[in-house]
């Protein structure tokens, strides 16, 4: 009668290390994949004239440069609220073209004309973007973004 619990505890145990041996490779497998698309550098202008953007939910700003072959130059980028007296503070949608769209958020400061944006995913050509971006004004009604931008197939 000793021997079965003790089989059973060597049994038990046995699973026990061959399940964490399982999630210690999944865990490194899925670490080598995020490995494979390492952050690379993200530039964009864009031009907010008051004809497309008064700061209005619908507003958009347009795409005049792009190192980020998946954002064309006349992307548009919607804002989905309005901006406040200071500052903009809105969820942001990158549309290049039919069924091409990225989703992100966006703050920017009116008074130091300085802020971030993430994008955290899309559609085709912009599935699985991920992006952290300064922006800062330019001049006239043109701004920049600048970061960085990766990929990822866990989306």
């Amino acid at each position: 009668m000793r021997k079965t619990p003790t089989r059973v505890l060597v049994v038990a145990t046995s699973l026990v290390v061959v399940a964490a041996s399982v999630l210690a490779v999944t865990a490194s497998a899925q670490s080598g994949a995020r490995a494979n698309h390492p952050a690379r550098p993200f530039h964009l202008t864009k031009e907010c004239p008051p004809s497309q953007y008064q700061g209005q939910i619908g507003g958009y700003c347009t795409v005049t440069s792009s190192n980020v072959a998946a954002i064309t130059v006349g992307t548009k980028i919607f804002y989905a609220q309005a901006a406040g007296p200071t500052s903009l503070d809105s969820d942001v949608i990158l549309y290049a073209g039919p069924g091409k769209t990225a989703t992100g958020h966006c703050a920017l400061d009116f008074a130091t004309g300085v802020g971030r944006c993430t994008l955290s995913g899309g559609t085709r050509t912009l599935d699985g973007i991920h992006a952290r971006v300064d922006v800062s004004y330019l001049g006239g009604s043109d701004w920049a973004w600048d970061g960085t931008y990766r990929f990822s197939e866990d989306d």
